[in-house]
């Protein structure tokens, strides 16, 4: 007697689970019926496949010819089958020992299309999509695709956007018995959803603009088709509620909460209303500090490192500072595994909170092996060459963040960590991996553009901050316009013959009119050596030597006579001496820390001019919040003659233009002499002062485009005296591109003078 049974599962997987009761259900109750010769697994047969290779689907089952037959190991190799996601339908068969799987496959994906999508490409579709070209049609990752291509939009703002699906089939001409189809995604974005307002209730001892200003989540404003703003994500509101606590906890406000947010789409499905409630609670201040555990150094040693002192507010962050400045000081001793707990008590009915740092030094350590990690082109000198630690020393935490730092400030690496490892055979010793990210340090670029003063220019660069790896820095620039020609070669070892001293070369030839009097031309080139005296500060001295040539027939306005002519003309040779005392944390992108510097320049070596020239410059970086950075700039210049000449005109100081006086046109602002016919022209000063402060913040991070607000102030006189100091305001735009950084920026005079307006300035290069 034989014995057949058949078990059919349908739709996508949904099935499977009730297939395998259902088979073991026909199994239990047929049992009794089934004869000794089926107990054996004579065979196993698959049908129906067309794509799938049998051994493929015999490999996914643990059930062999030769072997008992069980009911329960047919059951999970059936789910095994379904779990391929290869088929549609699955028929078993058992009879007379010989187990039959009949296979339907799924129909296979052959091509995938969007349409009505604009404001997202179809590439970056793609790369949502669980199910890919070539797949097996699953209906489990298309509804998966279905809801991330949503997501999608959604996070860039479209919540209106709906999305219907196709499927259509497709011939297979090579092989009918394979059955093929495509999908058609018919996608209807509508308009962008903004957030149009952001409510704030319960907030008294923080404003609504300093909280909206910590914001991922902003307002949409007339600039935000630039910015990005407006645009609504849950999860940057998730971060905005969690900032929300992290503000009050550093203004002493240890129980504020965010006790509820809700998100309103409008009636017109245009706006997004956010509404943020705030419960603060009570202000807290800091009570009794003190110190316990493994004391190295006294009470007062330990206060001195604390910024968190009774009776003061107490901030979160300022507490954060305060552990790490107590972990350096134990590190600097070696212990680099000091653990440092600020116990807290807290005084409810004072408000009060009293702290005592627990202090467990641990063990000294050494410094061992450093491996440098993640750097494909820079070389592992040039990194090691910038760490002040040494493999086998005394472990110090002060000389390890100042390699970390002075890595980054190389401005090579878009990040650099310093990960850990414990040394398994050498006992109380840490190894490092430096791990690097590196950046772009090259660009290209082929342009045109159009300044206020020089109007359109042509212009090509070729530079490279980290030539071959090696640390090195070359650039090659020219600049055309119609009043100017300018050609540049540049070149700069900062360790020359990986010494410590670095060199370079500059060569140079500048063409240009000076405010349609004359026109200045110059060839000339430069010998630069520098030399570190002491932590982050450098000593350069540099040669130059350069021609000059003035060309008074260009025009009818010139005010200068054959001597003064005769003066500018000729040889220049100069020696400079000059100090670098640089703490930023970037050298090309800087937001933190200061550069002070100051030269003094003497002309007479031989050639044809005298004068001296002393120089000079601070300029401080402060990050207020994330990446709004406070940027400064304060220049001081002075030329005295000496050797019995005269400063020729063409080296007096003129303010005015981009990188000085943004309110006002190039060279525009300087000490006024008069022509014979009495009418007055700008013929520069024998001494400048200018000052730039600047906010700049981001608008669109992702592409580098920043932001600025700017405050300008200066004069370029003889004598300088504070009534003649001419000052503006402006803002702009800037963009890192990978051409370079490209900056534009309007500026308005204050106090405007007859034929003065607004200035509009465009420039190719990197601000101070």
């Amino acid at each position: 007697m034989s014995w057949l049974y058949v078990i059919r599962s349908h739709m996508f997987g949904l099935y499977k689970i009730a297939v395998s009761f259902l088979l073991c259900f026909v199994i239990a109750n047929t049992s009794h019926a089934v004869t000794q010769n089926t107990k054996i697994i004579k065979d196993i047969v698959i049908e129906g496949n067309k794509k799938i290779g049998t051994q493929a689907i015999l490999n996914k089952i643990e059930s062999t010819k030769g072997k008992p037959y069980s009911k329960e190991q047919v059951s999970k190799d059936l789910e095994k089958i379904f779990e391929m996601g290869h088929f549609y339908d699955i028929e078993v068969y058992i009879d007379n020992g010989v187990i039959r799987y009949v296979v339907e496959e799924r129909p296979v994906v052959v091509d995938i299309v969007f349409e009505g999508n604009k404001k997202i490409n179809s590439d970056e579709l793609f790369e949502t999509l669980d199910l890919k070209q070539d797949d097996f049609l699953d209906m489990s990752k298309l509804n998966t695709s279905i809801t991330k291509i949503t997501d999608l939009y959604e996070s860039k703002g479209f919540f209106l956007a709906n999305l219907i699906y196709e499927i259509k089939e497709e011939e297979n001409e090579q092989n009918k018995d394979i059955k093929q189809v495509s999908l058609v995604f018919r996608i209807n974005e509508n308009k962008k959803v903004k957030i149009k307002k952001i409510n704030i209730e319960g907030n008294n001892a923080i404003t609504d603009e300093e909280l909206k200003a910590s914001f991922v989540s902003k307002e949409k404003t007339f600039f935000s088709f630039i910015s990005g703003g407006g645009r609504y994500s849950e999860i940057g509101l998730e971060r905005d509620l969690q900032v929300v606590k992290f503000l009050y906890l550093n203004k002493g406000y240890i129980n504020a909460k965010v006790v509820g947010s809700q998100v309103f789409i409008s009636p017109n499905k245009r706006d997004i209303i956010i509404n943020i409630d705030i419960e603060e609670g009570e202000q807290h201040t800091v009570g009794q500090v003190n110190f316990s555990g493994d004391l190295l150094f006294t009470i007062d040693e330990h206060m001195e490192k604390l910024k968190t002192i009774s009776g003061s507010v107490f901030a979160y962050d300022t507490l954060q500072s305060d552990l790490e400045n107590l972990q350096a000081m134990y590190g600097d001793l070696g212990y680099a595994f000091v653990n440092v707990v600020p116990n807290t008590k807290l005084n409810a009915e004072d408000k009060v909170i009293d702290l005592d740092f627990s202090i467990d030094h641990g063990e000294k350590v050494n410094f061992g092996k450093f491996d440098i990690v993640g750097n494909q082109s820079t070389r592992d000198k040039v990194i090691r060459r910038e760490m002040s630690i040494v493999e086998g020393e005394l472990y110090n935490e002060t000389k390890k963040r100042r390699s970390l730092n002075d890595i980054r400030r190389l401005g090579f690496f878009e990040n650099v960590t310093f990960q850990q490892k414990i040394d398994e055979e050498k006992a109380n010793t840490i190894n490092y991996d430096v791990v690097v990210e590196e950046r772009s340090t090259g660009s290209f670029q082929l342009g045109a553009g159009y300044g206020s003063y020089s109007k359109f220019s042509f212009n090509g660069r070729i530079e490279k901050q980290n030539l071959f790896g090696r640390g090195q820095s070359l650039g090659i620039s020219a600049n055309l316009s119609g009043i100017e020609k300018f050609y540049n070669l540049n070149f700069t070892d900062p360790y020359f013959l990986d010494t410590s001293w670095s060199a370079g070369v500059d060569i140079y030839s500048t063409n240009y009119i000076v405010q349609d009097q004359y026109r200045d031309t110059r060839t000339g080139g430069a010998l630069r050596l520098g030399h570190p005296i002491a932590p982050y500060l450098y000593g350069f001295i540099k040669y130059m030597y350069e021609d000059a040539d003035i060309d008074a027939s260009i025009g009818n306005n010139f005010k200068f006579d054959d001597d003064e002519i005769e003066s500018a003309e000729g040889a220049l040779s100069s020696v400079t001496f000059s100090l670098d005392y640089d703490k930023r944390n970037d050298r090309w992108m800087p937001s933190d820390g200061f550069l002070t510097s100051a030269s003094l320049e003497v002309a007479g070596l031989g050639g044809d001019k005298r004068f001296i020239e002393t120089e000079f410059n601070v300029r401080f970086y402060e990050p207020i919040w994330s990446k709004l950075v406070f940027r400064n700039n304060l220049t001081f210049s002075m030329l005295s003659p000496y050797g019995g000449r005269e400063v020729p005109f063409n080296e007096l100081y003129r303010l005015g233009g981009i990188n000085t006086l943004r309110g006002f046109g190039w060279f525009d602002i300087g000490a006024t002499s008069y022509d014979s016919d009495g009418e007055p022209f700008v013929r520069g000063g024998l001494k400048q002062v200018y000052y730039n402060a600047e906010l700049q913040f981001p608008l669109v991070d992702a592409t580098k485009i920043f932001g600025v607000v700017f405050y300008d102030i200066g004069m370029a006189e003889d004598v300088l005296e504070l009534s003649k100091l001419r000052h503006n305001i402006g803002f702009g735009f800037r963009w890192f591109s990978p051409m370079g950084p490209l900056r534009f920026e309007w500026g308005f005079p204050i106090s405007k003078k007859e034929g003065e307006g607004g200035q509009f300035q465009f420039s190719i290069g990197t601000p101070f």
